[in-house]
């Protein structure tokens, strides 16, 4: 790769970047992606989530895409990370061979959504809530 077609260096300011509606988002909350492969050049994505109270996703996985059910979502093999900001969360976690369970997070958490599981993620507080994530490889 000749120099002039590496990634460079960039900032991107959140109020940049647009958000993506629930209704159109796949997950079914909001989100922005702030750092691409498309825009960026990245492998990894970068981006921010917010939840109303009681606003809950989808069922998503990392597992098989032959699993998922009528409005699901199948991101392909990823790891994932979550650093929440404010509010509560429920995440669900769950495998095809019965085996489950559930993380509660807020403030100053972190979270790492292991490839090859189903999630779903729930805002339990009664105020807004709001994280940035991390995906690699980039899913897009």
């Amino acid at each position: 790769m000749a120099a002039d077609d590496r990634p460079r260096p960039a900032r991107i300011a959140l109020a940049d970047v647009p958000i993506t509606p629930a209704s159109d988002a796949v997950t079914k909350v909001r989100i922005a992606r702030l750092i691409t492969r498309q825009r960026h050049g990245s492998n990894l994505l970068l981006g921010a989530s917010w939840f109303d109270p009681g606003e809950e996703t989808n069922l998503w996985s990392s597992a098989d895409e032959n699993d998922m059910g009528e409005g699901d979502h199948w991101y392909g093999p990823v790891d994932e990370t979550y650093f929440i900001i404010r509010g509560r969360f429920e995440l669900e976690w769950s495998d095809d061979a019965g085996e489950s369970g559930v993380l509660e997070l807020g403030p100053d958490d972190a979270v790492f959504l292991a490839p090859r599981w189903h999630y779903r993620l729930r805002c339990v507080s009664d105020e807004p809530g709001f994280f940035v994530y991390g995906m690699t490889p980039t899913p897009e």
